[in-house]
């Protein structure tokens, strides 16, 4: 699966599945790839392993994804830096775990900003600029909570995820004539910083609950972006990856 010569922004890559998707596009041949994240710190190490361990060129942007004018200041980096945006995964995204009692409409909002709406200014921020070239591959990091309720989340995460696919499905629909493939992952329980801050009792339960008796690896759902991406996925759009280890049946 070859992905040479491209250039990828990846948002959330300061750590989880954002960096390990930052590794594995550098190692399948990407010319560049833009780290984009609220953790500096953390982003900077993916730069350091992605350039490190591969002949790609990384950069960090520091950007909160529901914010448009730092959106669009990432899409203007990654130009500079690198002439062109050929894929985008939106990956950045937060899961508070706050009972339904304590769901404010600010904290609902905030959910909605970074998961939700931040897909929504990342893709507009890079589509004109995929549809002058005629081509563009947008995969949008969903998650089990879409099709499920949020599980351990707040109210607002699989409001926001769920919203995740419909979003796609419109990309998908709609820019297709322009060479762009749109597609969306949705993950049951990887082993991330986010699922650490369950707690290692419910990480167990869901363990349990995959078929497979264990959580993924971030690198196991950064290769199924990586497909999604590559020239080998070229007949692929609109479409969900549920990748769970058996733990939602669709």
């Amino acid at each position: 699966m070859d992905i040479s010569g491209k250039v990828a922004i990846v948002t959330g890559a300061a750590s989880g599945i954002g960096r390990a998707t930052a590794e594995v596009l550098a190692e399948a041949g990407a010319a560049g790839v833009v780290v984009a994240d609220l953790d500096p710190a953390g982003g900077e190490r993916t730069v350091s392993l992605v350039q490190s361990r591969t002949d790609a060129q990384a950069l960090f942007v520091a950007v909160d994804v529901a914010l448009e004018e730092q959106v669009e200041a990432m899409v203007a980096a990654t130009l500079e830096r690198f002439g062109k945006v050929d894929i985008l995964v939106n990956n950045a995204g937060i899961c508070p775990t706050t009972p339904w009692e304590e769901t404010t409409l600010e904290r609902w909002n905030q959910v909605l900003g970074v998961n939700l709406t931040g897909a929504f200014l990342c893709t507009r921020a890079v589509l004109p600029h995929m549809r002058a070239q005629r081509f563009g591959r947008i995969v949008y990091i969903s998650s089990a909570g879409a099709v499920l309720g949020s599980v351990t989340a707040q109210a607002g995460y699989g409001a926001s995820k769920a919203g995740m696919l419909a979003l796609m499905k419109y990309v998908a629909r709609n820019f297709a004539a322009d060479g762009i493939l749109a597609n969306a992952i949705a993950p049951g329980s990887i082993d991330t910083p986010i699922t650490d801050s369950f707690g290692p009792e419910v990480k167990r339960d869901f363990a349990k609950i995959s078929f497979l008796d264990r959580q993924g690896t971030p690198r196991e759902l950064a290769d199924a972006v990586l497909y999604l991406v590559s020239d080998r996925a070229t007949y692929v759009t609109g479409a969900t990856f549920h990748v769970n280890g058996g733990f939602v049946l669709v």
